[in-house]
């Protein structure tokens, strides 16, 4: 045995260094890892060709032969986002985008492997879901898209996208509306009708509102009339004294600076004086008797006659005065005696805002009694 490895030893040596570069570069080909999330399909090339149909190969590390192959898919929820242009009902353009989510079934995957192959997205998701979408909005008119709630569009094409993909292994978890872009001028059309419908809702709104004003201000007038007709029967005139007398005190507290003038028979303010003023008596005359048109013009000639014996007389007796001195005496004299009336009027009430408001009011009703 040690002879024969002496002999070949040499072709050991090369053929482990050709097994270890052999093994090195085609490592990837021969220990394949499955991540989270995916599915493998095995493809033998030699022996028992074939897609292995009966089983896939779940996540981890597996070894094959470097002649054979490994189809790993994801079969996690994947999304495809689609922008389709579609003709509505009365053939203008609109343009749609939908987000399609779908996933794969594991146990199936070969079976798709098979039939379809990898490329299933493009062969079979895309066209479906461009043919549903056109097949659901092209039922509807521009403004229709707008006013029918949007759920409902996407659950149609929804089913409709099952239909198209058949009994394949896809399942399509949601189908959402992203963006549906109308013509300009069917956008301004449709926003144009909803905002007159919003301003007459608007205005049925404010016709409620002032019905309801209305009925409110009734009710409010209703309960201040007869809250006036409760306080008008129990307001007298003793009560009137007493909050007068209240308020006086409370002003008498104040520091600030003021002139409050009492007076009336309750020794309040004028502003609180709950005296009634006197009512003025009627002066009845006589009626005087018309003269007639002859003695009217006789008492004026005597009259006259009269002024003229006198004016003489009076000439006589007054010596020439200077009539502007007299009047500025006269004058000075009188806003002298109305100044010093305001002074008085002033003092004395000074005095009696610096006794007790109560004191005033009861020292008056016992100089009256």
């Amino acid at each position: 045995m040690k002879k024969f490895l002496k002999r070949h030893l040499e072709f050991f040596i090369v053929f482990g260094l050709v097994f270890l570069f052999a093994l090195f570069f085609l490592w990837n080909s021969i220990v394949i890892t499955i991540y989270p999330g995916h599915a493998g399909v095995y493809f033998r090339r030699l022996f028992n060709k074939g897609t292995i149909t009966e089983k896939y190969y779940g996540e981890g590390v597996h070894f094959i032969f470097p002649w054979n192959k490994m189809y790993i898919y994801d079969v996690r929820i994947q999304e495809l986002k689609q922008t389709v242009e579609v003709l509505s009902q009365n053939g203008l353009t609109i343009q749609v985008a939908v987000s399609v989510r779908y996933y794969l079934l594991k146990d199936q995957v070969p079976m798709l492997h098979q039939t379809v192959g990898e490329s299933y997205r493009e062969k079979v998701i895309i066209p479906s879901t461009i043919s549903s979408v056109r097949e659901v909005i092209g039922k509807y008119l521009p403004e229709e898209l707008y006013t029918t709630a949007r759920h409902v569009i996407q659950d149609e094409i929804l089913v409709e996208a099952v239909e198209e993909t058949g009994r394949l292994p896809i399942i399509y978890a949601d189908m959402i509306i992203v963006l549906i872009k109308l013509p300009d001028m069917i956008n301004r059309a449709i926003e144009t009708k909803l905002r007159h419908q919003q301003e007459y809702l608007q205005y049925q709104f404010q016709i409620l509102k002032a019905g309801e004003e209305k009925k409110r201000k009734i009710i409010e007038a209703s309960g201040i009339q007869q809250y006036q007709l409760i306080i008008a029967k129990s307001l007298s005139e003793p009560l009137l004294k007493w909050q007068g007398i209240q308020a006086t005190k409370d002003i008498s507290k104040s520091e600030n600076s003021k002139i409050i003038i009492i007076g009336g028979k309750d020794g309040l303010p004028v502003i609180l004086n709950t005296e009634t003023t006197p009512k003025a008596k009627l002066k009845t005359s006589k009626p005087k008797l018309k003269a007639t048109q002859p003695e009217q013009n006789a008492g004026k000639i005597k009259k006259a006659s009269e002024i003229e014996q006198v004016a003489p007389k009076n000439k006589a007796a007054t010596p020439p005065q200077d009539k502007k001195a007299t009047t500025k005496k006269d004058e000075l004299g009188a806003l002298q005696k109305s100044s010093k009336k305001v002074y008085d009027a002033i003092k004395a009430a000074n005095n009696k805002l610096s006794q007790n408001p109560l004191e005033i009011a009861f020292g008056q009703k016992k100089q009256k009694e």
